[in-house]
């Protein structure tokens, strides 16, 4: 009994089957996370090892040259990167697609092993870090206050910071700006001098005095005594009380050589928010929390606190919300959907002009969506940009299955026949060809899933979630419709209005359709030669299409990111960064808010992303796409213009966000320089810098090495030094002292917070030329020996970081594009670097966007291929024939022209989205050819002639052909106009597969019979129906 059977013969329990996987979707939709893009790890661990006083060629010498030698031993290594900066190493290790991170994390311990006792014995144990998707920030919230500003930084990262970590997702909290408080000791040169002292004696004397100790214990009688030391200061004037030396036999006091201040750190890092200091901080998330929970979450234990803990002057505003967007551009495809859905019924009930029937294959869509939701909780899919948009472009293409079925069953009621005779007979008639056109269509779809990299993790649940919704909607084709049509399926027309003129279009469509066939199967020479006009139009029309990876999206928010001369102090920083934020409130209407930050926390982490003094972030959000006249790419364009105006900058950029950043970097073009000298290396980056600002199209460009900074080099005469009783080490550690500082490892207690203890130079002393000619240094018998009398004290340049990639010297010039598409500006980009002659030794790799672009587009071209071939595979099986495929084969070239003319028309460059549409065109166009040459066989089985048999099969399929077309591409109408939210990302898929199915539909209705015709006179040598040996026409 087959599938359609069973459902006519028992629709009680056919419908309580449905009814289940309702029941059953909805309760697994109500389960699943939602978040911007699927979950993925990227195979990747970070090394980073500190030490202390290094400078960055000391670090890469002495530590990411041994750190990078012994990793790439480990097994499954792509590519190793590495930045070497002063004090912090970071080696990133990059392993191919589908390793196992957590065996390779095993193997990179062992190699920390060994590493450990290769490196200077002053330097940190090497930490590993796995990499995950979540670093990025998903909220920026900013913190104002009135009064109380000095203590905002310790509330935000003490009490606000700590709760905020408490909410469940929440990943890393990190704080930019404000004052952070430190007991500051600040020696006098002169008064060190005169009582004969160090920095090193004094920093030594105050670890040994400012402590506690746990000292053991002692029993007496049943009770047990702890013994503790508490040795710390009480209080910050008791510490100026501490005995440091003697002179003439009299106590020397901490505060006789020094000043201690209860006060601040010296700035390193700046936040602000609207014209007013702010503190900001910056939420990440864990790996597998859900980003709109994690928001929601933090945003509720904000609005808690801020009526609980906050002081009366404190406020706060997120000024970016990850979740917005997410929320945003869901429910803009949510909308997408639901027009989808509604146009779909319209054109149903157009053509079918029955209500019951309408109904029958509109429910195929609730139906074969929700049942797609169960599978998708069991796979620990997210509901994201990726499997919503599957699930948007199935809206169209699950009720293709349904409306074949529903037109042949209520074809069947028409002749007379029963409505649960004619719901199997009908259901039974078309249910192979359905099988073969869902077949044709998993065929492209699920080799998706064989894509590499990211982008093939990004496809694998879009492919998986389409192909489930699909393979549902068979189901509900052969079951729900067959059931639905035994019971309701009439043979009587509603007769409203509209359908008297739908009726008569279909009519005379359907009659000059026959007329169209009937010249072009006795005019085919005609027909070949436009067909031949069309591929040529085609393999031209590629050539003139733009290529991007990824198409880009306005999600708002526009990021300017700026860096100026090496050794710039972060004040000067600040100033700069305030000055755009100022042109920002003054000049961008669409402005919602505005904030900045930068500095550095001088860790390894803030080196890996290139923080420093001189760096700093301008984030301008606008207001929603509706409420906006302008782009977010015309704003940033606008401010692009101002800051190339503004002198100063050695580095700066102005982009609008991306929520999906494929490659490694921010910007899609990506120049690597390689070579053995950094200066050189700049000097011809420099170069090459300006031969593309020459491109059009090229904007944002930028050198992401760092030119040399300015730097004191002290010079120690050896001989001098050791005669002079005086070791290196102790101008080095003298040094340190006086300018770095001592952190004391004790920090100051003040109830439960706690506050670092810094010993260091005054600030006017230790910024000043002649205080430095004037140090003195411990000698090894004690005395105090003028820094002059052994060293050459001289001014130098010096690199601030070292960029390696695969043990190797490089430099980056990163660009982004502006009017132009990616691929034809990195072609221009290709030309120019021919023209440059380099050094030897130095080569060029254009890497980025462009590098993903051309091994991304290569397995694209490879599976459509591979489609080609699966198509045809499936469809031989199911006729046991290989001519009838090959006919039927002939609808996918004009797939292609479609969807080339539909690119170029609209302005659209060739994406990752606009590959995946002719892959689905491939899998879909086909199913129309299949049901006519399907029908056209079925009537000359039964005695038609070829001609006859072409003529009356065309006009019969013309209807459901156009339905399933009509219904495919009003589906997908909407998702081809949106404006809102994260609409720039699908539209290219969209505008594909209309403009390729549309196209194909009408040459398959022309082209097909006329081919069909040739192959069946010219090439068939057996012939297979009675017409052939003398039948008739009926």
């Amino acid at each position: 009994m087959n599938l359609w059977e069973i459902a006519v013969k028992r629709p009680t329990a056919t419908l309580m089957f449905f009814f289940a996987v309702l029941l059953l979707g909805a309760v697994s939709f109500i389960g699943i996370k939602v978040d911007l893009l699927p979950q993925f790890e990227p195979p990747e661990i970070l090394v980073i090892t500190t030490w202390e006083g290094a400078a960055a060629s000391d670090v890469e010498q002495e530590i990411t040259e041994e750190v990078e030698d012994r990793m790439a031993t480990i097994q499954g290594l792509d590519e190793i990167t590495s930045t070497s900066s002063d004090e912090a190493s970071a080696v990133v290790l990059r392993f191919e697609w589908g390793e196992d991170l957590d065996a390779r994390m095993g193997d990179a311990r062992d190699q920390v092993n060994i590493i450990r006792r290769r490196l200077p014995d002053d330097a940190d144990d090497p930490i590993l870090i796995k990499v995950t998707s979540s670093a990025m920030p998903v909220m920026l919230v900013i913190f104002k206050a009135g009064p109380t500003f000095p203590g905002l930084y310790h509330f935000v990262e003490n009490d606000v910071g700590k709760l905020i970590q408490q909410v469940p997702g929440v990943g890393d909290v990190s704080v930019f700006g404000g004052e952070e408080r430190e007991i500051k000791i600040l020696l006098d040169a002169e008064k060190l001098k005169a009582y004969n002292l160090s920095a090193q004696q004094i920093a030594s004397i105050l670890q040994q005095e400012h402590f506690n100790l746990p000292a053991g214990s002692f029993k007496e009688g049943m009770l047990e005594y702890q013994i503790r030391v508490p040795g710390r200061y009480k209080l910050v004037n008791e510490i100026g009380y501490a005995i440091v030396g003697t002179t003439d036999g009299k106590p020397v006091y901490l505060k006789d050589v020094a000043t201690v201040e209860d006060g601040y750190k010296d700035a390193s890092t700046f936040g602000w928010f609207d014209g007013a200091r702010s503190v900001v901080m910056m939420i990440t998330k864990n790996t597998d929390a859900n980003t709109v929970q994690v928001s929601n979450g933090v945003k509720a234990r904000l609005e808690e606190l801020k009526g609980s803990i906050f002081p009366s002057d404190v406020d706060y505003v997120i000024g970016y919300d990850q979740s917005e967007f997410i929320l945003n551009s869901l429910k803009q495809l949510a909308t997408t959907l639901l027009y989808g859905i509604v146009l779909v019924f319209l054109v149903t009930y157009v053509f079918l002009r029955r209500l019951p029937g309408t109904l029958a294959v509109c429910g195929a869509i609730p139906f074969s969506l929700i049942a797609t939701f169960i599978a998708m909780r069991i796979l620990g899919y997210t509901v994201n940009l990726m499997t919503l948009s599957a699930l948007t472009v199935a809206c169209g293409m699950v009720v293709d299955n349904a409306i074949v079925t529903t037109d042949q069953v209520i074809y069947h009621i028409k002749m007379g026949e029963k409505r649960q005779i004619a719901s199997m007979l009908g259901a039974g008639e078309v249910g192979s060809s359905l099988i073969a056109s869902t077949l044709t269509t998993l065929a492209v779809l699920l080799p998706l899933i064989f894509i590499t990299g990211l982008v093939g993790i990004f496809f694998s649940s879009l492919s998986v979630v389409m192909s489930l919704a699909i393979v549902s909607s068979l189901v509900v084709s052969l079951s729900f419709i067959p059931m639905v049509g035994s019971k309701t399926f009439k043979s009587q027309e509603d007769k409203l209005f509209i359908h008297r003129y739908s009726k008569r279009i279909l009519t005379l469509l359907e009659r000059n359709y026959a007329l169209l066939i009937d010249w072009a199967l006795r005019n085919r020479k005609k027909i070949i030669g436009l067909a031949l006009l069309c591929a040529v139009f085609t393999v031209v029309g590629f050539t003139r299409i733009g290529t991007e990876l990824i198409p880009k999206s306005d999600t708002g928010s526009v990021r300017v990111n700026f860096r100026l001369p090496e050794g710039t102090r972060v004040e000067e920083t600040e100033r700069v960064a305030k000055d755009v934020m100022a042109y920002a409130l003054d000049n961008i209407p669409e402005l919602e808010n505005v904030y900045i930050y930068g500095g550095s926390f001088g860790d390894g982490m803030s080196a890996l992303r290139g923080e420093s003094s001189n760096t700093g972030t301008v984030g301008i959000e606008l207001v929603s796409k509706g409420e906006r006249e302008r782009s977010g790419f015309q704003v940033a364009a606008q401010v692009r213009q101002y800051l190339n105006a503004k002198a100063g900058f050695e580095a700066v950029s102005a982009n609008v966000s991306s929520p999906i950043m494929a490659g490694g970097s921010s910007k899609p073009i990506v120049i690597e320089l390689y070579g053995d000298d950094v200066n050189e290396l700049l000097k011809i980056g420099d170069e090459i810098k300006k031969r593309v600002e020459g491109i059009p199209g090229a904007v944002d460009i930028e050198i992401t090495q760092k030119a040399s900074r300015p730097e004191i080099w002290v010079d120690v005469d050896k001989e001098r030094a050791s005669l002079l009783g005086v070791p290196t080490s102790n101008v080095a550690q003298a040094l340190r002292a006086y300018y770095y500082g001592v952190q004391l490892d004790e920090d100051y207690w003040e109830g439960e917070d706690n506050y670092e203890v810094w010993l260091r130079l005054q600030p006017d002393q230790r910024h000043s030329w002649d205080t430095l000619n004037k140090l003195l240094v411990p000698s090894v018998t004690g005395d105090m020996i003028r820094l002059t009398n052994l060293a050459t004290i001289k001014e130098e340049l010096g690199p601030p970081e070292i960029h390696r990639k695969n043990r190797q010297r490089y430099i980056t010039i990163e660009l982004d594009t502006e009017g132009r598409s990616v691929g034809n500006v990195a072609t221009d980009i290709e030309k120019a670097l021919k023209e440059i002659e380099l050094p030897a030794g130095m080569r060029t790799e254009i890497t980025g966007d462009v590098e993903d672009m051309k091994e991304t587009f290569l397995q694209m071209g490879l599976l459509i291929l591979l489609g080609v071939v699966l198509v045809y595979m499936i469809m031989a099986g199911q006729y046991e024939a290989f001519l009838d495929p090959f006919i039927i084969m002939f609808s996918v070239p004009f797939a292609l022209t479609g969807a080339v003319g539909a690119l170029l028309l609209t302005g659209s460059y060739l994406s990752l989205q606009g590959l995946l549409g002719i892959v689905m065109l491939i899998g879909t166009v086909v199913n129309n050819a299949i049901v006519l040459v399907d029908y056209v066989n079925l009537l000359r089985a039964r005695g038609y002639v070829m001609h006859d048999a072409l003529v009356e099969g065309g006009s019969r399929r013309l209807r459901p052909i156009l339905m399933t077309t009509l219904t495919t591409v009003l589906g997908m109408l909407p998702m081809a106009l949106s404006q809102g939210e994260g609409a720039e990302i699908w539209r290219p898929l969209a505008v594909s597969v209309i403009g390729g199915l549309s196209f194909s539909t009408l040459v398959t209705l022309v082209l097909i019979p006329v081919v069909y015709s040739l192959v069946e006179e010219k090439i068939r040598r057996r012939p297979r129906f009675v017409e052939a040996k003398g039948g008739t026409s009926r």
